[in-house]
């Protein structure tokens, strides 16, 4: 063979060997594409399971961390990545109380790769997310609103906690649906009489929310710490009926109660008044006087509330009926009451030999009527935010029982949850004023429970020269930088001028709140966030007042415990007296829930 034929036979197998070779380089290359492929397919997914794990848990922080944990896993695993096996889901706070990261690792099985020695790839996605919805509104505390000296039925004070007060010189107030919106309850009326802001040419108001699907009534918070998960938590009323006693309980029990406290114990007039009888149904404002009023008519107000387990969204709505017996009821409504109605005995109770049954006597009635009474006694088996609706628009279910109210045999049928719109055939002129609180077996436990107003808060205040400063909404470090609006609608029913005063939590830090703007009825400068001149003749009658707040970009403040992180206002209506309906409402501008990252 020459040499020629050899040279050429060698180019021959070399050119076999390199196409070989590049064939096998350029199947790898497109085996390697290939997976790539797949990895940014499933980081893809990996991240969008990520971003809704964390938006979902979210709605948690700060307060339950353990629960927010367990949502974000919960959605993880809805969109494919269960934290199980080869997935991981790791869910912490992130840079504020507000926010919270979670990340999503997942292993992918290499098609190609594994020819090569590589048999899977790691993909690892995060989301951080923040939220600043609708946080608790008017009391940090496991109270909400006055509470009136005890009787030794309910055992005394339930007030738990630091700073907390007895009484901020206000009561919860819910208006019946045929009352006018001038009257002060911004959304619970049907009608306006021509004065007010937001109403129709026709006098409709345009904020009523009991026409609306889902959307009735105010909620109220009663906020479980992990304190008190699996104990018993007692939920109670201050004066859940109404009962039409005018403004400063100028209408209350008329006739003749005894006076003395020999023989005619004021103490004993009934089993539910065994103490400071003549005070609890004086004439005259005080403490036991939350100042039920008939506005307008002469039908009284039938209130129903219903206690919602916590939503894992944060909307009450989506918070299904709590089926504890006794948390769902319905109160009905009651005109001026006389003594006779209130008097189990014609004569005092001791000597019982004199002792003789009073006809005119109505239980149901003294058992609500000043007093406080428990809804139901609980037992929260996560912590978190449940909801108490109260609705003034929905008929009486049945006749009420000997606990003075009707309950349901089962609470999810209950029309308070199950009526979505309005039912026009209720009517109802009383504006019935009540508190609320919660409580556990001690006070450790108490300590963990607070109650509060959601979004929306419906007050009144009665007291004399009526100055105070209570809390307003609880802003998070998480909204530095954001703008609070503040909202009153109505205020100034007063004999002399009001002024109010947005401050920013004690305990804060950073700058000072200053340069609010007011918007609404009254659009000026506030450069001290004050505003002074309110009084129903002055014209605020009627109105809705806004104050923008700018939080400083470097605020914090101290989240780690209830009365931390509270903004306040204070207001001062002088000399003179108050019977002032309003109606407030604090939300921070903006997306509720968000991704920043």
């Amino acid at each position: 063979m020459s040499r020629r034929t050899t040279q050429r036979d060698e180019r021959g197998v070399a050119a076999v060997i390199v196409a070989v070779f590049i064939s096998a380089l350029l199947f790898a290359l497109c085996a390697i594409t290939v997976d790539i492929a797949r990895i940014q397919l499933e980081g893809q997914r990996v991240q969008k399971a990520a971003d809704a794990a964390a938006t979902a848990g979210v709605t948690w922080m700060p307060q339950n961390l353990a629960l927010a944990t367990t949502t974000a896993r919960k959605v993880s695993g809805i969109n494919g990545y269960a934290n199980a096996g080869d997935t991981s889901v790791v869910v912490e706070p992130a840079g504020r109380p507000s926010q919270l990261k979670v990340t999503v690792t997942t292993k992918v099985p290499n098609l190609f790769g594994r020819l090569l020695g590589i048999d899977d790839a790691t993909v690892t996605r995060h989301a951080i997310a923040d939220y600043t919805g609708p946080q608790p509104m008017g009391s940090p505390c496991n109270t909400m609103a006055n509470e009136p000296d005890d009787d030794s039925i309910s055992g005394g004070s339930k007030l738990a906690g630091t700073g907390c007060e007895r009484f901020p010189q206000f009561w919860a107030n819910v208006n019946g649906p045929d009352i006018k919106k001038e009257s002060g309850d911004q959304y619970n009326v049907r009608t306006c009489s021509g004065v007010e802001d937001q109403c129709s040419a026709s006098k409709a108001n345009n904020d009523y929310t009991g026409a609306v699907n889902g959307q009735t009534g105010y909620f109220f918070l009663v906020r479980i710490g992990n304190g008190a998960v699996n104990q018993p938590v007692t939920l109670q009323i201050y004066d859940p009926a109404f009962v039409n006693t005018a403004d400063t309980c100028s209408a209350a029990p008329t006739g003749t109660f005894p006076t003395t406290t020999t023989d005619n114990d004021p103490n004993w007039w009934n089993p539910y008044t065994t103490v400071r009888g003549l005070e609890r149904y004086a004439k005259t404002p005080g403490a036991f006087c939350p100042g039920d009023n008939l506005i307008g008519g002469t039908t009284p107000t039938v209130t129903s509330f219903g206690l919602r387990n916590p939503a894992s969204n944060a909307n009450p709505l989506n918070g299904a009926p709590n089926t504890t017996p006794g948390c769902t009821r319905q109160y009905p409504g009651y005109a001026a009451p006389d003594a006779n109605k209130l008097l189990k005995y014609k004569i005092a109770k001791a000597p019982a030999s004199t002792t003789q049954a009073n006809s005119n006597y109505v239980d149901d009635l003294a058992r609500v009527f000043h007093q406080w009474v428990t809804l139901c006694t609980f037992t929260p088996n996560q912590a978190g935010d449940y909801y108490l609706q109260v609705r003034t628009n929905v008929a009486m279910q049945g006749a009420i029982n000997n606990e003075g109210s009707y309950r349901p045999s089962n609470n999810t049928t209950a029309k308070i949850f199950t009526q979505a719109g309005d039912d026009t055939s209720v009517a109802g002129y009383g504006s019935n004023r009540f508190s609320l609180r919660a409580f556990g077996s001690s006070a450790t436990v108490s300590s963990a429970i607070s109650v509060s107003s959601w979004g929306r808060m419906p007050i009144y205040a009665n007291a004399d020269t009526a100055a105070s400063t209570f809390h307003l909404i609880r802003v998070l470090p998480g909204a530095a930088g954001k703008t609070l609006l503040f909202q009153f609608f109505d205020v100034g029913d007063a004999a002399t001028n009001g002024t109010m005063t947005v401050l920013r939590p004690p305990e804060a830090t950073g700058d000072p709140i200053a340069n609010c703007t007011g918007q609404g009825y009254k659009n000026v400068a506030l450069p001290s966030c004050s505003i002074s001149g309110i009084q129903s003749s002055a014209g605020w009658n009627g109105r809705l007042q806004g104050i923008l707040v700018p939080i400083p970009n470097n605020y914090s403040c101290d989240y780690t415990t209830p009365s931390g992180c509270w903004f306040r206002v204070r207001v001062s209506f002088g000399s003179g007296s108050v019977s002032d309906t309003t109606t407030w409402s604090a939300e921070i501008i903006g997306n509720p829930v968000r991704l920043i990252e």
